[in-house]
C-alpha cells in the first residue's frame, strides 16, 4: 500500500478536536455549574444539595446500588462523593479542552459517564439524558483510543519529549496511555 493510500484511509486527527472540545466542555460545565455558579449544590445544608439526586438514582443504579446505598447511609461519604465528583468533572473537562493528558482524562470521563449510565433513564424529566450520556461515553472512548490531544493540544509537547507512556508497566494499566 502506498503512502497516499494509507493517508486516504485514515482519519485526520484535526477532525477530532471538536469532539475533544465538546466532551471536555460538557464535563467542565457540569462541574463548574455545581462548584462555581451554584455552590449551594455542594452545600449539604441546602435544599439544592446535589446529593438528593443520588436518592432518585438509587433504584436505577444497577451494579452500583450497593456502593450508592453505602454513600447515602453515611452523610460524610455523600458530601465527599458529590464534592469529589464535581471537582473531577472540572479537572477532566479542563484537561480535555486543553488536550493535556488526553487519554488518561478521557478514560476518567468514560468511567464517570458510564458509571451514571443507569441514571440516564430516570423518567419524564430526563428525556434526553441517555443521548447525552451515550455520546459522552462514545466520545470519551474515541478520545482515549486516538490520542487526539497530540493535535491542537498540549499532549503534542509531552509526546515529542517522552513518547508514548502507559499509566504503569503492569498488564492492564500499560495499555491506558497518559497522552
Amino acid at each position: 500500500m502506498t503512502q497516499k493510500n494509507v493517508q486516504a484511509n485514515t482519519t485526520r486527527m484535526e477532525y477530532l478536536f471538536p469532539v475533544r472540545f465538546a466532551v471536555g466542555w460538557m464535563f467542565l460545565d457540569g462541574g463548574l455549574r455545581k462548584a462555581v455558579l451554584a455552590p449551594v449544590k455542594l452545600n449539604p445544608n441546602s435544599p439544592s444539595f446535589a446529593g438528593g439526586k443520588l436518592v432518585n438514582f438509587l433504584p436505577h443504579a444497577g451494579p452500583f446500588q450497593g456502593f450508592l446505598l453505602t454513600i447515602l447511609e453515611n452523610r460524610g461519604l455523600d458530601i465527599a462523593f458529590i464534592t469529589t465528583f464535581s471537582y473531577l468533572e472540572i479537572i477532566v473537562g479542563l484537561l480535555l479542552v486543553l488536550g493535556l493528558l488526553t487519554r488518561l482524562s478521557a478514560f476518567g470521563a468514560a468511567l464517570m459517564a458510564a458509571g451514571f449510565a443507569p441514571a440516564y433513564w430516570l423518567g419524564s424529566t430526563c428525556e434526553d439524558e441517555w443521548q447525552i450520556g451515550a455520546l459522552l461515553v462514545a466520545g470519551a472512548i474515541t478520545l482515549m483510543l486516538t490520542a487526539s490531544g497530540r493535535t491542537f493540544g498540549l499532549d503534542k509537547f509531552l509526546y515529542e519529549k517522552f513518547g508514548d507512556r502507559g499509566i504503569a508497566n503492569v498488564p492492564i494499566l500499560k495499555w491506558i496511555k497518559l497522552w
